[in-house]
Parts: structure tokens; C-alpha cells; sequence
């Protein structure tokens, strides 16, 4: 009994020193591709398979599904409208706006892990 005591105590201050951290990322889904952005790059960086091309997933929910099977839980969505236009009843109408959908994913990594992302992700001068 007292070693199974002592194995608990043990194993809760290892759990408390292990304390994962949340990692985001920005995934886009662009041409059946995944690109990520953790913050520590200008763009967002495509996930490769095993050749060192990049994926190509048959659909969006592919890539969800996939992201998911790595470890990431999906967070948000946002979009991000650019370009302009107008539409009107009478004439017809114009528009040149396109529509770009970013997901928001996290992941529990180490606090080493996420310090060195962190840490790549900005600039001091």
C-alpha cells in the first residue's frame, strides 16, 4: 500500500511539471491543400506527406478530418472578405469580392514546444 501511495505522489508531481500548453494555428484551405500558419512564419506553411509533396484531400471535411486525427481540435472559423463591388436590381450588377475561410485549430503541445514557437514569432528591435 505504501508503494502504490508513493507511486501516486510521484506520478502527480511528474503530471504537474508536464502541464501541457495550447498551440493555434491557422489552417487555409486552399486547391484541396492545407497550409498552416503557428504565427512563426510571414506565410502559411503547406503540410507534406511522407514524399515531401504537399497533400491533396478530396474535400474540405478531408482535411478537418485529418487535422483532427493529428491531435488538433477545431476552434473557430472566420472570413475574410476583400475586393469590392456592388450589386444593383435595375442594371445588374458588378462584384469582384472573394471570400477566403481560415480555421483555427489548437493542440496540446509542451511548454517547451510552444515557448520556441512563441519565440520565433516576433521581432525585437
Amino acid at each position: 500500500m505504501k508503494k502504490l501511495r508513493f507511486f501516486l505522489i510521484l506520478l502527480s508531481l511528474t503530471c504537474s511539471y508536464a502541464q501541457a500548453e495550447k498551440l493555434f494555428v491557422e489552417m487555409e484551405f486552399h486547391e484541396n491543400c492545407i497550409k498552416l500558419d503557428d504565427g512563426s512564419n510571414k506565410n502559411h506553411q503547406p503540410i507534406k506527406g511522407e514524399d515531401g509533396k504537399d497533400l491533396k484531400f478530396t474535400s474540405l471535411i478531408g482535411a478537418i478530418n485529418y487535422m483532427s486525427l493529428q491531435g488538433w481540435e477545431l476552434v473557430e472559423t472566420r472570413s475574410v472578405i476583400s475586393g469590392q463591388g456592388y450589386v444593383s436590381t435595375i442594371i445588374g450588377g458588378q462584384s469582384s469580392t472573394n471570400t477566403k475561410v481560415y480555421y483555427i485549430f489548437s493542440k496540446d503541445v509542451t511548454e517547451e514546444e510552444l515557448e520556441q514557437i512563441v519565440n520565433n514569432s516576433y521581432k525585437t528591435k
